[in-house]
């Protein structure tokens, strides 16, 4: 299952002079003078970028100077703090800034895998099938991650599942870049928090 625009060329596609990005990455932000210390902590704000861009403006190609006029705009008001954006429900409550201010009505989703309350791969599985079937990116936040280490501490967007005999591979938008990922060997590694959400919009009324 995968998100109706979710190839290289297709997910957020950024001109990034003479390459085209799948989706943004946070040290753009550095050519807004964003210090290195807030762009190490803003892979949240990007993932959300992305997101965004993929729902409200979706057959869209984007400059460089255009994907980071949102990016920056995002991030004045997401706000990462020194430890970042950690989980999924602080990003939701950081949004509700966005919700008032700007009318933007977003429902969010929510699933969260913490030490106490593990879920298991098809809780997991169903969560992200279930959006992108209804073409909505997910946002995916870990902390520790010992055997996978490009998501150590990392926020990303996820446009794809598939499944693979017992286990489903992610396709995962991370610096610009794609990147493939099995769930099942993500989920054996020692790790604490995990978490998912994806939004739907809403019409107001």
């Amino acid at each position: 299952m995968r998100l109706k625009k979710s190839l290289p060329g297709e997910f957020v596609p950024v001109n990034d002079g003479n390459k085209t990005l799948f989706g943004g990455y946070q040290n753009m932000l550095g050519k807004l003078g964003v210090s290195k210390f807030y762009r190490d902590r803003s892979c949240v704000v990007t993932a959300f970028t992305n997101v965004y861009l993929y729902l409200f403006r979706p057959d869209e190609k984007f400059s460089f100077e255009d994907y980071n006029h949102y990016h920056y705009w995002f991030f004045k008001i997401l706000r990462p703090k020194i430890y970042g954006i950690p989980t999924a429900r602080i990003l939701d409550f950081k949004l509700n800034r966005l919700r008032k201010s700007y009318y933007l009505r977003l429902k969010s989703h929510i699933l969260e895998d913490i030490p106490i309350k593990r879920k298991s791969i098809d809780e997991i599985s169903s969560f992200i099938n279930y959006a992108i079937s209804h073409d909505l990116p997910l946002i995916f936040f870990n902390w520790l991650s010992p055997k996978i280490k490009f998501l150590a501490h990392h926020g990303v967007t996820i446009t794809e599942i598939i499944k693979k005999d017992d286990d489903y591979v992610l396709t995962i938008s991370s610096w610009g870049r794609l990147y493939r990922l099995s769930l099942k060997e993500f989920l054996s590694q020692p790790r604490t928090y995990t978490g998912f959400i994806y939004f739907e919009k809403e019409n107001i009324s």
